[in-house]
């Protein structure tokens, strides 16, 4: 498997605390069946203080370094959006996965902001392709889970966390991944770990739980075709969403190019 979202990177934001933690949380993932970790460290635009590109790859080629061949971290940023989103990427100032054509995005926790359609273009025409990450965590579309349809087929992946489809991010979490899910709106599991064991690198078992919902096949891409595409910046195919409206009818199949 592969997991495209993690707080791996030590002594950077609220992930792992020390290096102690960062190996024990890839010792987990390594047993859980998990190959390749982006560590993703949180970007807040505006800010001093967010670590450059050229820092996180320092820091990844040391973690590498100390973790050992049994998993491979790679290099990413959690991007938290604003309308300097843009011109961050634009001026190479985000980290994208593995160095390639995806980046992350977060929403707020409550509210989807106005305009956020609006930087996704752009961001696409700078020639990245934005990931909204964990959208059944946010308040606003827990309660209008069709809210993400318009982002879909617009070319956004969604990424939804593993903990959230087993239940352990709560109930309203758990409900909206559902729903994303059934309705074809979810591309990545992904375990956005921060600690050893209250948000553990554990990706099998929300794996598990979209299979019963989807189909094993369907859930296997989740944690490993799609998210390999991503660490490769190769295009994605990815199906139209079942429409939250039924007099829609159905949509044609669509390709997105990364």
């Amino acid at each position: 498997m592969i997991d495209i979202h993690s707080h791996i990177m030590p002594e950077i934001d609220d992930g792992a605390r020390n290096l102690k933690e960062a190996l024990e949380m890839a010792w987990i993932a390594a047993d859980d069946g998990i190959e390749y970790m982006v560590a993703t460290p949180h970007m807040f635009n505006g800010l001093s203080n967010n670590p450059p590109p050229s820092e996180i790859l320092n820091r990844v080629n040391a973690l590498n370094v100390t973790v050992g061949k049994d998993l491979k971290i790679l290099p990413g940023n959690e991007v938290h959006i604003s309308h300097d989103i843009v011109a961050q990427a634009k001026n190479n100032l985000i980290t994208r996965i593995n160095q390639r054509n995806y980046m992350l995005v977060e929403f707020p926790q409550l509210t989807i902001p106005i305009g956020a359609d609006q930087l996704f273009y752009k961001l696409q025409l700078e020639g990245v392709r934005p990931i909204l990450v964990h959208p059944e965590r946010n308040g606003q579309i827990q309660n209008h889970p069709a809210s993400i349809e318009k982002f879909v087929e617009q070319g956004v992946l969604i990424q939804v966390t593993a903990m959230s489809v087993t239940g352990e991010f709560g109930p309203a979490a758990k409900k909206c991944a559902e729903i994303l899910l059934r309705h074809k709106c979810v591309h990545f599991l992904a375990t956005d770990c921060h600690r050893t064991t209250s948000r553990p690198p554990i990706l099998s078992k929300g794996r598990d739980a979209a299979a019963a919902i989807i189909g094993r096949a369907a859930a296997n891409a989740l944690v490993e075709t799609n998210p390999r595409a991503v660490i490769n910046g190769e295009p994605l195919e990815v199906a139209p969403p079942v429409p939250f409206d039924s007099s829609k009818g159905k949509r044609p199949f669509r390709r997105f190019f990364s």
